[in-house]
């Protein structure tokens, strides 16, 4: 009999395992369905009448996807280990959101005429650039990483997927447009998407005034958790209603 349940508890625990695995690769690849749509509704006109190059770029924002999950332990979070292992569902709700966050980083840099397909990987490396770097700056502000990864706080796994994606928009937004040169690009990246450094101090605030603590050890997720991710993701469609359309968008 001990053997019998000891087999049915690991034939649990492997199910478990994979629903959170196959949870990471239908997101992974939702996010590239995202690359592909965005480049062939909005990319450049030879993007769009060329299938060669549309595939090209497909297959790149796959590979930018994979290096981008590679990099996420040094934010604190690591796909193998905590949203698989460890099946952590805080863990699994924010990697997939860091997930759709940088397809569209990646979409939006490569939305825009341009003499080269390069031109828009730099565009979107400044994007992609721009989301890790205040993903960090949130990091060293709050350790949300520690409630996320140690604490198994889904509140705060809904928070950081929020405010990720809310990045990505912003960002992707930012990096749209017709490619003119380097300083043109960051000039305009920074003029369109200061409003994510607004997003970060607003999202600092909050993670330091909801994040588990002995008062509250298990705070409420759909209070404290989709509720501020909601109000991220609300800001950020109403910067880019704001920004309207970008340079060179198709009509």
């Amino acid at each position: 009999m001990a053997t019998l349940y000891q087999e049915e508890c690991e034939a649990g625990t492997i199910g478990s395992a994979g629903i959170f695995r196959w949870t990471i690769r239908f997101s992974t690849a939702g996010s590239l369905a995202v690359i592909a749509f965005v480049l062939h509704q909005w990319g450049a006109v030879e993007v769009r009448a060329n299938a060669g190059e549309d595939l090209f770029l497909t297959f790149l924002g796959g590979v930018w996807l994979m290096v981008a999950k590679a990099s996420f332990p040094w934010l604190g979070l690591n796909v193998r280990d905590d949203a698989v292992e460890r099946k952590n569902p805080a863990a699994l709700v924010a990697l997939c959101g860091a997930m759709m966050a940088v397809a569209f980083t990646f979409a939006g840099g490569n939305i825009g005429e341009g003499p080269s397909s390069w031109n828009n990987v730099f565009s979107a490396a400044v994007a992609t650039g721009g989301l890790f770097g205040l993903w960090l700056l949130l990091e060293l502000g709050a350790r949300v990483s520690v409630s996320i990864a140690e604490e198994r706080d889904l509140a705060s796994g809904v928070r950081l997927s929020g405010f990720l994606i809310a990045l990505g928009l912003i960002f992707g937004r930012a990096a749209a447009g017709d490619w003119h040169s380097e300083s043109a690009t960051l000039q305009d990246f920074v003029h369109e998407g200061w409003a994510a450094v607004l997003l970060w101090v607003v999202a600092l605030v909050v993670e330091r005034s909801v994040r588990p603590s002995r008062q509250r050890p298990f705070p409420a997720w759909a209070r404290c958790g989709l509720l501020p991710a909601l109000l991220y993701l609300a800001f950020s469609v109403a910067w880019l209603w704001h920004l309207g359309a970008w340079e060179g968008m198709p009509q």
